[in-house]
């Protein structure tokens, strides 16, 4: 019903904001590329017609979703020795002010402990093309094999399917659960519990992470007439749902999105587990769940459910896709919509694959690992710990302008630490409102809308992953969406390309 909110976001958020969301985008925004240039080539290929040979999706579904659950392991982890000196060596592609800080508070608070910190570039204007990530990425997991690696890597952008897979990371589940000294009442168990992989094994821990939901005006919904459960709707039902508010009239489509790639991008991205068993080095792109999600994205269109349109800030929709970033964000989204003339926004859950649990999706940020190799272990999951509670965020990072998260570190996003997190609500209901930014005015703080973003966070529990073969399913797909080849010969295509990615 109301505008998509890209284009007067982008230009209400402050500038380290804007970073954030570019470096978050950064992968998409590569793959769009490649999707123009896919289209401006014609994307001719090759029609032959290939046989799946996939299982089925409801067995897909079972043995990667229903499983029972495994035993919690644990690994005892001593506390390292205050008199020994340690050098532990920190390898990320990009600075990062947060572990900047906390480089230096944790080296004041353990004096024979050195943080070595490595980085390639300060920022992302120093690669726009891409050449040093390229070289990082290829040296690292080189170094990795070689037994060279670091201590403790920033794996995002990092082709991480390989090195769980080769099981070149720790464990660091294990190190949780061993550690008497880590309360995991602190920290948000709800991320940390859905990013482990199919052995029950936590390889990498975020720092913070980000919401992805649907936007809506529930009062105008609710007057459709149309019913539907967002806790628990899947994508045919979503289907339904879509068919059911075209049918209503006004030229109004259930959602809109750029192209069918970038749907489709978006629904592997939010079931890649499903697709890719990381620790097992097998993938499912030949299953009946895969095709099925591409016929999905066809009936979409056909049934006037979404709109593909160049300019998303333009069209109008039922849901609208949000990235909540911050509590911030909250209150600006909900503020900025009523000023589009939305009358009662409320945040959606987005469709869930068949099998799914019910809950929301998030984006892991600033995700850390520690080499199954080293020999210093104790000491990297030491600093891990207290990069993961916040203290040198709270000691050093917070600003005058913390209200809006602008300079707080942690990508100044949602942080793992449920106490850092609380410290910050507890500050805006305090404040009672939080700037505007675009109008010079302010937007009201509650404590039932704190509460009911509580409710949406502790909710989340579907990683979006970074897509280890992103880019083909914006060249490949194409041939399907423009009727070329079968969904079976495009889902074989995947199915190979995962395989040889896996097996590298």
């Amino acid at each position: 019903m109301y505008p998509l909110y890209s284009k007067e976001y982008k230009s209400d958020i402050p500038r380290e904001e804007k970073i954030t969301m570019g470096k978050m985008r950064r992968m998409t925004i590569i793959l769009i590329s490649c999707l123009l240039i896919v289209v401006m080539a014609g994307c001719s290929g090759n029609n032959s017609e290939g046989a799946s040979s996939g299982t089925g999706a409801q067995n897909l579904q079972g043995t990667q979703t229903n499983a029972p659950a495994k035993p919690e392991q644990s690994t005892a982890m001593p506390a390292p020795d205050p008199n020994k000196q340690s050098t532990i060596v920190f390898t990320t592609f990009k600075n990062d002010p947060y572990i900047q800080d906390a480089k230096k508070a944790y080296e004041k608070k353990h004096p024979n402990t050195k943080i070595d910190l490595r980085y390639t570039i300060n920022n992302g204007s120093e690669d726009v093309s891409g050449v040093k990530q390229e070289k990082f990425q290829s040296t690292l997991i080189a170094d990795f094999l070689n037994g060279k690696g670091p201590d403790m890597i920033v794996m995002d952008n990092l082709p991480s399917s390989k090195y769980v897979g080769k099981g070149l990371l720790a464990d660091v589940g294990r190190m949780m659960s061993g550690d008497p000294a880590f309360h995991k009442e602190q920290y948000f168990q709800n991320i940390l519990d859905n990013l482990k992989e199919s052995d029950g094994g936590l390889y990498t821990v975020p720092l913070s992470f980000s919401l992805s939901a649907w936007m809506g005006d529930q009062e105008a919904l609710e007057k459709s007439g149309v019913k539907f459960d967002d806790k628990t709707w899947t994508w045919n039902q979503f289907i339904d749902t879509g068919k059911a508010l075209s049918r209503l009239g006004g030229n109004q489509y259930a959602l809109v999105t750029k192209a069918p790639q970038v749907l489709l991008f978006d629904m592997v991205s939010t079931s890649y587990p499903l697709l890719m068993d990381r620790v097992n080095r097998k993938a499912h792109f030949d299953s009946d769940f895969f095709i099925q999600m591409l016929e999905q994205i066809k009936t979409m269109e056909a049934e006037k459910v979404v709109s593909y349109v160049s300019n998303l800030s333009e069209s109008k929709a039922y849901f609208t896709e949000t990235e909540l970033l911050t509590p911030y964000h909250y209150f600006l989204y909900t503020a900025n919509m009523k000023e589009n003339g939305g009358n009662k926004p409320k945040f959606y859950e987005k469709p869930k694959a068949e099998g799914q649990q019910s809950g929301g999706y998030f984006s892991p940020l600033t995700n850390i690992a520690i080499n199954s190799k080293s020999s210093l272990q104790p000491e990297a999951w030491d600093f891990l710990k207290f990069l993961m509670s916040g203290e040198a965020s709270a000691a050093s990072s917070w600003g005058p302008k913390d209200l809006t998260y602008e300079g707080q570190g942690y990508n100044g996003t949602f942080p793992i630490s449920r106490t850092v997190y609380e410290v910050k609500t507890k500050k805006l209901l305090k404040a009672g409102e939080v700037p505007t930014v675009t109008n010079n005015g302010t937007i009201r703080v509650t404590k039932e809308n704190l509460q009911e973003l509580e409710s949406i966070l502790l909710q989340a529990n579907k990683p979006i992953a970074q897509i280890d073969i992103g880019v083909s399913l914006f060249k490949e797909s194409p041939a399907f969406f423009s009727g070329q080849k079968s969904a079976q010969a495009v889902a074989k295509i995947f199915q190979n390309k995962a395989t040889t990615y896996l097996n590298e």
